[in-house]
């Protein structure tokens, strides 16, 4: 069986190793000029404030033409800069929700998503929705990402291309370096406004943010009523998570992670969990496949038997929140297809696994 060892923290942010962009450098250099001190732990402080856009660029910065491309890369900039100096974590959250929120066509977006029923509402009306529809693409943006990002390294984006369509319309791809050394495509669809671009959807991994919202306020406009549609968002942008409105899945897959001989799930899987059987339960004709694994030490049947248990643990879970069991098909791997396959604890980490899948 498994050797005892310690159980990953998939929150953690591990990015003592960030490449210094000129963004950064210049933060650093107007902060020695100016003879301020920071406090000791200040930089882990900005980090794990900025787990998400703490990213190394990999790209140029170029704040010299106005592109869809050099918009993004002015604000990856701008962020990097922000928490590389940043000792209150609620400012440097702040911040960087201001400038997200800066880059971003919430009005235009809003619109879209509304479809019909923007013509409906008056000038009032359609302002609240634009603000709060805004923080909700804000949050499940920030979200989404995060859920994704390595543990256990800096992560790094790469502006893969840039398609200009027509006069005022472009796409941005990008990639971001995920767990277990996949890629997250972002393609970021911009429109011209004036002199400069905002951004008015993401897709990641194909799964459009803005386009899945709307697909869940047209139902509920088509059940229900505007109000209604308006009540949940109020709760959704009051409680600052997924709410009554479930976020597009942050998840083509959910990895949980599992003590050594253990199959009891961890706080992280089962917040992952949850935000799975809520989407689930708004999207009935979905599947779950769960893979139960266990690292390869050992003897094959008590391995097999371990990897079982894991992934029950998840079905047991999912049931528990009102899935339907019938919904979720298990299959268990073992040992067999390990993750990592050297013979070093930081391996037998990553596969003492289970992993959920959505299936459409």
């Amino acid at each position: 069986m498994e050797t005892m060892g310690p159980i990953p923290n998939p929150g953690s942010r591990l990015c003592a190793f960030l490449k210094m962009t000129p963004a950064m450098q210049w933060a650093r250099a107007h902060e020695v000029g100016n003879g301020s001190a920071r406090r000791p732990g200040g930089r882990s402080v900005s980090l794990a404030v900025g787990t998400m856009l703490a990213v190394i660029l990999t790209s140029s910065l170029s704040s010299a033409e106005t592109s869809p491309r050099g918009e993004l890369e002015d604000f990856f900039g701008q962020v990097t800069a922000i928490l590389s100096v940043a000792t209150n974590s609620k400012q440097a959250r702040d911040d960087v929700r201001s400038l997200t929120r800066a880059l971003f066509d919430g009005r235009g977006a809003a619109r879209q998503v509304l479809g019909p029923e923007w013509d409906r509402r008056t000038g009032e009306e359609r302002e609240e929705f634009s603000q709060m529809f805004t923080g909700v693409v804000e949050h499940a943006y920030l979200e989404i990402v995060q859920s994704r990002l390595p543990g256990d390294r800096p992560p790094a984006i790469r502006i893969v291309g840039e398609d200009i369509i027509g006069e005022r319309g472009a796409v941005v791809r990008t990639e971001i370096q995920a767990k277990y050394g996949d890629d997250i495509q972002l393609d970021y669809l911009m429109t011209r406004l004036g002199k400069g671009w905002l951004v008015r959807d993401v897709v990641i991994d194909g799964i459009s943010l803005v386009e899945n919202y709307r697909a869940q306020f047209a139902r509920i406009l088509r059940t229900s009523s505007y109000a209604e549609l308006m009540q949940r968002l109020r709760t959704v942008a009051g409680a600052g998570t997924g709410g009554p409105i479930a976020a597009p899945p942050s998840f083509e897959v959910i990895v949980a992670y599992f003590d050594t001989s253990r199959a009891e799930l961890s706080p992280s899987a089962r917040r992952d969990l949850d935000r799975a059987a809520t989407w689930l339960a708004t999207n009935g004709y979905a599947r779950v496949l769960v893979e139960g694994y266990s690292d390869q030490r050992g003897e094959a049947r008590p391995n097999e038997a371990l990897a079982e248990r894991r992934a029950n643990s998840i079905r047991d879970h999912l049931v528990g929140q009102g899935v339907d069991g019938d919904r979720i098909t298990i299959v268990t791997y073992a040992g067999r297809r390990p993750v990592c396959q050297e013979p070093l604890e930081t391996c037998w980490i990553q596969n003492r696994r289970a992993v959920v899948r959505m299936m459409r």
